[in-house]
């Protein structure tokens, strides 16, 4: 019942012209679409409120334009809303829809983050969206450096290293290891030259096994990559494997396809690559020597 929606573009510098609402008419619109699924009222009801999905992706970007796929995704919540919505309980539609367009960036930021999945419990994403501001709450409360992870573990109720692990994952986006430097005297070279040795008197052939390990592993990645679906595989390789990723809105002009359609297609894709590496003996035993899970 609930079909792609595509808002109006709006123009840099200006404001969303859009409809206001009284309580009647926006009660009246809710139950056309619930109750005799009529998609022009479901479309009045939520482009009145698209500034509302913007303005909360604008939040979460902290500065400048939202990212296109960012909006999308709060769009989607005033869809999910918009089907969910009873107005006999006396409650605005804006009052509603906040809450699942919140849902949907937060998830959507939450699994976007890293290409490692990070674990989804309730109470590891409160920790991932209130990590700052609590660690800011208990350094001006005086609690030391070295306690703040237990402390704020103890606000959460979660383990003081699942908050190091949150903490790490805030530290940086995933950047591809070969990405060239390309200023002063180390332009040229990667970023992984760059990378201090952990323990420079290692073993030379435990740092060849290891470097082997890599290579087998991104063999079998791109093996049972090249098993997907050619679109399929030209998305994922587009949007999460290439150095300079693809937004969704330019895999959708390319293939004339909708973003939300794009976003399907990579869930879709990237699920069936991790059940295939995991149903995949040598790459399930790598992941686990590496510490990672599918």
């Amino acid at each position: 019942m609930n079909k792609p929606f595509r808002p109006p573009q709006r123009r840099r510098g200006t404001a969303f012209s859009a409809e206001f609402l009284d309580a009647k008419t926006e009660a009246d619109l809710a139950r056309a679409w619930r109750e005799k699924g009529d998609e022009k009222a479901r479309d009045r009801l939520v482009l009145a409120h698209r500034a509302l999905a913007w303005s909360a992706a604008a939040r979460i970007t902290r500065g400048g334009r939202p990212d296109e796929d960012l909006i999308q995704q709060a769009n989607l919540g005033l869809l999910k809303a918009a089907d969910r919505f009873d107005p006999d309980m006396g409650f605005r539609f804006s009052t509603y829809a906040t809450w699942w367009v919140r849902a949907e960036i937060q998830d959507y930021t939450y699994g976007d983050w890293s290409l490692i999945r990070l674990p989804g419990s309730s109470s590891l994403r409160r920790v991932f969206f209130g990590l700052r501001k609590a660690e800011a709450e208990l350094k001006a409360e005086g609690v030391a450096p070295e306690e703040l992870d237990a402390a704020i573990g103890a606000r959460f109720n979660v383990e003081a290293d699942k908050v190091a692990l949150i903490r790490e994952r805030l530290a940086g986006r995933d950047m591809s290891l070969n990405q060239p430097l390309s200023a002063g005297e180390d332009a040229g070279a990667d970023w992984q030259d760059m990378l201090a040795d952990p323990d420079p008197q290692a073993d030379a052939e435990i740092k060849v096994g290891a470097a082997r390990a890599q290579e087998r592993l991104a063999a079998l990645v791109a093996e049972h990559l090249a098993r997907l679906p050619a679109r399929d595989r030209q998305i994922i390789e587009g949007s999460v494997m290439e150095d300079d990723h693809r937004t969704l809105a330019d895999l959708g002009d390319e293939f004339r396809i909708s973003r939300e359609r794009v976003r399907q297609l990579r869930e879709r894709a990237l699920v069936n690559l991790r059940k295939a590496l995991a149903e995949d003996p040598a790459a399930r035993d790598l992941l686990a020597e590496e510490g990672v899970t599918v």
